[in-house]
């Protein structure tokens, strides 16, 4: 999963993401400080708020606009896919920032949701010398 995200992130190096809202709207929340889950509960507040199932070519619109990356349902995945998903992926130090929307069909409105995952563990020499038996 964290190469599939980390090869996601390479189409958006050096598009990082507002604070806040984004150009067209989009409210990104302040993902840079405030928590993982007030983050993703305040994000999936805003879209579903703001869109219902009648709404995806308006959501695909301001999220292209705020520089998601948006797939119709038409393609042969081979499973159940949504009739829109939109993600925006960053990656800033060794975290990649997630905001992803789905419209699913039959769905009254949008699954939305924010996640940050860490994809790497730096090894420092403190950590190091610790783990060493000390002589005698």
């Amino acid at each position: 999963m964290s190469a599939a995200m980390a090869a996601g992130c390479a189409s958006t190096e050096g598009a990082r993401p507002p604070q806040g809202t984004g150009p067209a709207g989009t409210d990104f929340g302040y993902w840079n400080r405030d928590a993982e889950g007030a983050v993703d509960a305040s994000f999936r507040q805003f879209i579903t708020s703001r869109y219902d199932e009648a709404d995806l070519s308006r959501a695909q619109a301001d999220l292209t606009t705020d520089g998601f990356t948006c797939r119709d349902g038409n393609r042969p995945d081979g499973r159940p896919v949504p009739a829109l998903e939109c993600t925006r992926l960053f990656e800033l130090n060794d975290d990649v920032h997630a905001w992803t929307v789905e419209f699913w069909p039959r769905d009254n409105e949008p699954r939305a949701r924010y996640t940050r995952t860490r994809i790497r563990i730096p090894i420092t020499a403190d950590n190091d010398q610790k783990k060493q038996p000390r002589g005698r």
